[in-house]
């Protein structure tokens, strides 16, 4: 009897093992962790940057940009132009919704606002676009999906389908569609449509490789689909964690010093 009751015992005690209970079985991620997941896919919480825009529009010569680009989470960023010549030294720094431009060569000492909206330097790419890589403080996600996307690098990838409104008028697009791989979070694509709701840019996330700490896109690819034959590409040089950043760099005094 004695034999009976400790195999017993421990058939039960195995059982309790194997079976989880229902409250410990991992859940999916809502959608809204999903974007979450996806910015931190694409830059740490808090960074360094360096990368380099070019605009190509077919008949023109192409334009080059190199910056160098400090983001901390819900704090802001900043942007230095190193290069080209006439543009060097001109700094922004977008932070609270807002944008802002200054150039010591002006001899104003004061720094202009700039429209969220607005081509960032005559690229294809927004200033909002450029300056906050956060789309979950600037959208809302309405819907989501699951399909199958044809990407130019990574070929056929199942990916989640995340439709987001804008939440006020700040941000740069009436509505957001982020194309984000399953298995990881990782942001392929983008459409970006206006307030008529038409689709007028296009953004491709490729050229993925090990940066600061995990598997990231390094070429983001901008196409603009109401001027033929134009776009922008940033493609990032170098792109560090920096953890310790301070707030009082993401100021205007600090902008204006």
């Amino acid at each position: 009897m004695m034999h009976y009751r400790r195999a017993l015992a421990a058939l039960i005690l195995i059982t309790s093992c194997l079976v989880a209970p229902v409250s410990a079985v991992a859940q999916p991620p809502s959608a809204e962790e999903v974007l979450r997941r996806a910015e931190r896919s694409m830059f740490p919480d808090s960074f360094v940057m360096r990368a380099t825009l070019r605009t190509l529009e077919s008949g023109t010569e192409a334009s080059s940009m190199q910056m160098d680009i400090s983001y901390k989470r819900d704090v802001g960023s900043r942007i230095e132009i190193l290069s080209p010549a006439r543009s060097r030294g001109i700094r922004l720094l977008q932070k609270e919704g807002a944008l802002w431009l200054f150039n010591p060569m002006a001899g104003t000492g004061q720094a202009i606002r700039l429209s969220p909206k607005a081509a960032f330097q005559g690229s294809v790419f927004s200033n909002r676009d450029v300056g906050d890589p956060q789309y979950s403080a600037q959208y809302e996600v309405t819907e989501s999906d699951q399909e199958v996307l044809d990407h130019p690098q990574l070929g056929q990838v199942p990916v989640l389908v995340l439709v987001a409104a804008a939440r006020g008028p700040d941000a740069a697009y009436s509505r957001v569609k982020l194309f984000v791989r399953a298995s990881d979070y990782l942001l392929l694509e983008g459409e970006y449509y206006a307030k008529s709701g038409l689709l007028f840019k296009r953004q491709l996330f490729t050229d993925i490789r090990e940066l600061a700490g995990r598997q990231r896109p390094t070429t983001m690819r901008m196409v603009s689909l109401d001027q033929p034959n134009r776009e922008s590409v940033m493609s990032i040089e170098s792109l560090q964690e920096k953890p310790a950043l301070p707030d009082s760099m993401f100021s205007l005094a600090a902008l204006t010093r």
